[in-house]
């Protein structure tokens, strides 16, 4: 099995940009070592462009996909833009679940490929603690959004979230549980680059 999917703590985080013309992301374990970059490829320079300049990436259709270091494709993120729901998939395409938002902001349901609830994403009132239910209710695991500064926060995408994972999990909670920080970064906080 990938170490992605094995280590107990998740450091992810985006490189500071201004503003952001595509999502990307870096997925370290506890050490700092790199298990696993992720990214929108082949954006149109077009569409990029467009995002730096009109804002909004948040309302874009965006498909990030998951590699590890050699390049091998090991996960795609895909978000439809304006829609509260961000799917994980295998790199054939296959549905292995997704996030869907509930009613309260910071609320999802985590879902596998047929629609079954297999627990709850439960963020705190500003976003930034994420409690992990599993389907009996039991906090398995914790997503949270680090402080990056001032400056970070407001001008630019450089977020950073940490995924402790504190139970053994079972398939497909733990892969919605490892890429939840980039699930929750596509639905919220993309968003907050420059809009005139």
């Amino acid at each position: 099995m990938h170490t992605l999917f094995t280590a107990p703590v998740l450091q992810t985080e985006q490189p500071p940009r201004l503003p952001a013309a595509k999502s990307q992301y870096t997925v370290r374990d506890g050490q700092g070592t790199v298990l696993a970059e992720a990214a929108e490829e082949d954006v149109p320079i077009r569409k990029q462009i467009s995002r730096v300049v009109f804002g909004g990436i948040g309302v874009y259709p965006r498909t990030v996909q998951v590699r590890d270091p050699q390049g091998t494709p090991v996960l795609v993120i895909a978000n439809r833009g304006y829609d509260t729901d961000t799917s994980v998939l295998l790199p054939d395409g296959r549905l292995i679940g997704w996030f869907r938002q509930n009613r309260y902001a910071f609320r999802y349901s985590l879902l596998d490929a047929a629609g079954n609830a297999v627990g709850e994403l439960k963020g705190n009132r500003l976003g930034r603690r994420f409690q992990v239910l599993d389907g009996y209710g039991q906090h398995v695991a914790q997503v949270d959004k680090k402080w990056a500064g001032l400056g970070k926060e407001v001008l630019t995408t450089a977020d950073r979230y940490t995924t402790e994972v504190r139970a053994p999990l079972p398939e497909p909670l733990r892969t919605l549980v490892v890429t939840a920080a980039i699930a929750v970064d596509m639905m919220h906080y993309e968003e907050k680059d420059f809009t005139p």
